[in-house]
């Protein structure tokens, strides 16, 4: 708060009281000059009025040129000089009728104009105290002149009456200071209660900004909640769904792997008619698809045997381009926009393509009359997880279609196994499924955008590589025909832990007429209490990964323990990745489930033909 706003305020003061005073000057003059017109000369009082009137109307168009003007700061001040001009003006002729009228024969004179000139100064002290400039310069000319008027009289009496006209203004100003002092005190406090209201509503505004801020940043945060925590519900879904289908598989494997044993066993026996013979192979050809719709299962779990592979994306989109076309068919159209730099990945290079003739074939089924699907690839750095993304650079794979497009409740179950909005027969429901689970498996993510009759849009984020693309020289599931002709030693023995029986007796049986002597047992707890009575060497431990209690993994080092450089051969639902933790011994094998009658000789053949050298190599390195 500065003076300049209180000198202000005691300035507008004065003109707000400007009619009064001059209303009060005029009627105590009119009183005066009636008063004393016989005794004093007409010319004086008439001259007196007329001044009188004069100077009231010039005080009467100054305030409302002030009214007009509101001014504040410096321009106050400049109102104020003009104000106390007009007091003194006032002042002035107030004393001058003390000088004119007072009279020395007229005792009634003297009392008249004593009492309205020290009238007028006692009133001064109150309506002129806001601005003690404007009340001197009225009282003092006043004053002033009817004391030396007294004093002119030059007895001692009218000397003492002079004295006392001086110490009445003394006093007058005395009490103009207190009413001074009190109405700047108030006008202090005013324009301090003015400045707090004003900082009160500033803070009441900034705090009401500060609210609708939070409750937007509450609404944007409840939101962003919201949608992770629907994310996170689809997550745990389809969490839940891919465990329930990675054990349904492992089952289906369990089963696949005795029919297709047995049907391999059966099919090659001497004395069968050829529609025996046909009837096994179409049975073999069924099993083979089952072993292929569990791959998809397994996929979609991701448990499914991989053989991973740094290799160029565009590449291979660029080498699927007439495979796309002829799955697309006529009337649907093919863009292919492949981004300008090499994007290495890292995965199996036969799960991307069923990755990528799902999204295209899902793309064509949403046209049913035609359309343009669009496959582009480009690179994208997330700083932070975005839309259930982890941040990283990856390569993205988008495909877009023209079609029908997805509602909000479809695209919450397109991910899910055997989900599907397609006709009986069209569709198996696991085309999307077994690509998420691909994706997922080697750490990407598909990320999907679709409205009703707007298309779709499917972006498939994978983690960049900036590895050397190199494919290997052949398949790992291929063997070396060198060492699959390598018979082994006469009557190996062989200890098969499985707990299935039925996979266990089927097992069994081809290598018993396979001329192995086999030992068998259901568990691993009962395998150990075998080989703890074993007389002989053991040369081949054959174990199913998954068991109750010890597991296949655990059993095959209790016995490397005891039996250094035992060879063992794993069998699983399971991909390797998920079922045997990461060796680099030579002798140590595995064969997924399902498995025929010649897999799984080779894979022994294999294991127990193994060069000398490379197992005592080792046998060093352990």
């Amino acid at each position: 708060m500065g003076g300049g706003n209180i000198q202000s305020e005691q300035i507008r003061t004065l003109y707000r009281q400007t009619e009064t005073v001059l209303l009060a000057n005029c009627v105590n003059g009119a009183i005066v000059c009636a008063l004393l017109w016989t005794s004093t000369p007409h010319a004086w009082i008439a001259g007196w009025l007329g001044a009188t009137a004069v100077i009231s109307a010039a005080r009467f168009v100054l305030a409302c040129r002030y009214r007009h003007a509101k001014p504040e700061g410096a321009d106050a001040r400049a109102w104020g000089t003009r104000y106390v001009i007009g007091s003194v003006l006032s002042g002035a002729l107030w004393g001058g009728a003390g000088f004119l009228f007072l009279q020395d024969d007229s005792p009634l004179s003297q009392l008249l104009v004593v009492f309205f000139v020290g009238g007028m100064c006692s009133a001064a002290a109150g309506t002129l105290a806001a601005y003690l400039p404007a009340f001197l310069g009225f009282i003092s000319p006043a004053l002033a002149a009817l004391a030396l008027r007294v004093a002119l009289f030059g007895d001692p009496l009218h000397d003492v009456l002079a004295g006392v006209i001086v110490f009445y203004g003394v006093g007058l100003y005395a009490v103009a200071r207190v009413n001074h002092r009190s109405l700047a005190e108030a006008f202090a406090l005013r324009y301090e209660n003015a400045e707090l209201v004003a900082s009160l509503s500033r803070a009441q505004r900034g705090l009401e900004q500060n609210n609708r801020t939070l409750e937007q940043r509450v609404a944007e945060r409840t939101e962003a909640l919201r949608k992770q925590t629907e994310a996170l519900r689809d997550a745990q879904r389809l969490e839940a769904v891919g465990r329930l289908a990675g054990g349904v598989a492992h089952d289906f494997n369990n089963l696949l792997t005795i029919i297709l044993a047995n049907i391999s066993e059966l099919v090659d026996r001497d004395g069968l008619d050829a529609r025996t013979r046909a009837a096994l192979r179409e049975m073999h050809d069924a099993g083979s698809k089952g072993a292929d719709l569990v791959r998809q299962l397994l996929a979609f779990s991701r448990r499914q045997r991989t053989t991973p592979e740094t290799f160029d994306l565009n590449r291979t989109l660029a080498g699927m381009d007439r495979l796309l076309v002829r799955l697309l068919g006529e009337g649907v159209a093919l863009k292919l926009e492949l981004h300008p730099d090499t994007l290495l990945v890292h995965m199996d290079p036969t799960q991307l393509e069923q990755v990528i003739v799902n999204l295209v074939t899902n793309a064509r089924d949403a046209m049913p009359e035609g359309g343009v699907v669009r496959v582009q690839t480009e690179t994208a750095a997330l700083l932070e997880e975005t839309r259930g993304i982890a941040s990283g650079v990856y390569a993205v794979l988008r495909v877009s279609d023209t079609g029908i497009g997805m509602d909000r409740s479809i695209r919450q179950h397109i991910f899910e196994p055997f989900f599907t909005t397609k006709d009986v027969g069209k569709g198996t429901g696991l085309g999307l499924s077994t690509a998420y689970g691909i994706v997922e498996q080697v750490g990407g993510h598909i990320d999907v955008s679709s409205e009703p009759r707007r298309g779709s849009s499917f972006a498939v984020y994978l983690p960049l590589s900036a590895a050397t693309a190199e494919r290997p020289s052949s398949s790992p599931r291929l063997v070396s025909g060198f060492r699959a002709l390598l018979r082994p030693r006469a009557k190996p023995v062989v200890m098969l832990v499985e707990d299935e029986p039925t996979v266990r007796s089927v097992t069994r049986r081809i290598l018993d007429r396979a001329g192995y002597r086999v030992l068998v047992s259901s568990s691993a707890e009962r395998a150990l209490e075998i080989f703890a009575g074993l007389s002989e060497p053991l040369d081949l431990l054959i174990t199913d990964v998954v068991m109750a209690g010890m597991d296949g993994p655990r059993l095959a080092e209790r016995l490397r323990d005891a039996l250094p450089g035992l060879k063992t051969l794993f069998i699983s639902g399971y991909s390797r990745e998920h079922a045997v933790p990461r060796d680099v011994s030579h002798s140590i094998g595995f064969l997924a489930k399902p498995f025929t009658h010649d897999e799984l000789l080779a894979k022994v053949s294999e294991l127990l033909a193994e060069p000398e050298e490379a197992r005592l190599a080792a046998g060093r390195e352990e």
